[in-house]
């Protein structure tokens, strides 16, 4: 079989240097950490997936694993800033005296409020729980945001410590399935960073208002796809090579909210039954890159496919408590296969985006400002080679965790989506 030839498509502004700059200025702040960064071609071509392990003296670092994907360079640069940013959003980056313990019922009628997770927080017995400071990006004041929100590790046996010397002993049980490395990002800088987190944010929260739109409402919404016949060349042919790579009909679902953010899903369905979990996503105010993240992702993952038992001592441990609601096991199988005969086809049409990392954040923070969201921001390491943040837009959907086979319920903003059926 010929395999169709792809041109890596440019990253639309969102990066402030080279590729082979970042690469380098990586390879600096691993250095600086005193990690080695092992790298390997998983895929070695344009597209390709580099995965990177990051080791201390010989030994794997149990969440210093990163895949990268795109065009060889793009792959190799992204393995490696993927497994420094999963290294240090998590315990070892974290400096327990920062911590400060704030009221349960305190942060739930914060304007953390809309966030579902904060909601319940409100509903549980009153005590204090371990936050870290954040700034805001869109005028209001700063904020103590709880540490659970997007650091699955604080909860575990990990993070036993420094809840221990935090004093935090609240009772997570309520609220801990909603725990996801939500909204983490690593680049060469703060803002370049918080450009990546926010449309990882806002790609979710599509995800989310899509898995509610099909299998929460009395009456699904209509599917929206993209007519490949109309997609630019370079598009066109990463599209062809990931059909001709998986040897199936890849679906592109436009997963466009409100917002006006342009998201895809690169769809490839699963087995009668099983989840479809070899699918690929991306948000950015530039279409052609979304959904160039997306079908990239797609080849990422399929790549990847026997990978997980080989590292699965540096993966999360995959369940499924969905099966007693019928509904919610359907948005965790995310099925959309009844759905597409009758889709909407669109015509592919190109966004002006901004040519600078900091044009992009401003207008992120616009759109979101004028959707009535606030957006806080944590720089969590920061040098002269590498940022890694996490930012925090309460009201954005984290419904997606139910495709993790967690029992979780849309917050106001899907619960608004699932009320127009």
């Amino acid at each position: 079989m010929t395999t169709p030839t792809y041109t890596a498509a440019p990253q639309s502004g969102e990066r402030s240097l080279s590729l082979a700059e970042a690469f380098d200025r990586a390879q600096s702040a691993a250095a600086a950490l005193s990690v080695e960064a092992d790298l390997e071609p998983i895929l070695d071509g344009s597209p390709g997936t580099w995965r990177c392990i990051l080791r201390r003296g010989g030994e794997d670092i149990r969440t210093g694993l990163g895949l990268g994907k795109g065009s060889r360079d793009e792959a190799r640069t992204g393995a490696l800033f993927e497994a420094l940013e999963h290294y240090l959003c998590g315990m070892e980056g974290l400096d327990p005296a920062e911590i400060r313990p704030v009221r349960g019922h305190d942060l739930a009628e914060s304007p953390l409020a809309p966030d579902i997770a904060v909601q319940l927080l409100g509903q549980a017995p009153d005590r204090p729980l371990g936050c870290l400071p954040y700034r805001s990006l869109t005028g209001e004041p700063d904020a103590y945001v709880p540490l659970f929100l997007s650091m699955p590790e604080y909860l575990g046996a990990a993070g036993a410590r420094a809840r221990r010397e935090a004093g935090d002993t609240y009772d997570y049980r309520a609220v801990g399935r909603y725990s996801v490395n939500n909204g983490w990002a690593a680049g060469a800088d703060p803002v370049e960073a918080a450009v990546h987190a926010i449309n990882e944010l806002i790609e979710r929260d599509a995800l989310s208002l899509l898995l509610i739109g099909q299998f929460l409402r009395e009456r699904p919404e209509r599917l929206a796809v993209v007519d490949p016949a109309t997609l630019p060349d370079d598009v066109a042919a990463l599209l062809a090579f990931a059909r001709a790579r998986t040897g199936r009909q890849v679906h592109l679902i436009d997963m466009t909210t409100d917002l006006g953010v342009p998201a895809y899903t690169a769809y490839l369905p699963a087995p009668q039954g099983q989840p479809a979990r070899i699918c690929g996503w991306g948000a950015s105010l530039s279409r052609r890159y979304a959904i160039t993240r997306a079908v990239s992702e797609l080849v990422q993952l399929h790549s990847t496919m026997d990978l997980r038992e080989q590292y699965a001592h540096l993966l999360p441990e995959q369940r499924n408590d969905t099966g007693p609601y019928p509904q919610l096991h359907a948005c965790y199988l995310s099925d959309f296969t009844a759905a597409l005969p009758s889709a909407e086809l669109r015509a592919y049409a190109d966004t002006v985006a901004p040519d600078t990392p900091q044009g992009h954040l401003d207008r992120l923070l616009s759109v979101l400002r004028n959707h009535g969201m606030a957006v806080y921001q944590r720089d969590h390491y920061a040098t002269a080679d590498l940022a890694v943040v996490n930012v925090f837009v309460p009201g954005l959907e984290r419904f997606m965790l139910v495709t993790d086979g967690q029992v979780v319920v849309p917050g106001v903003r899907g619960m608004a989506a699932r009320g127009r059926g």
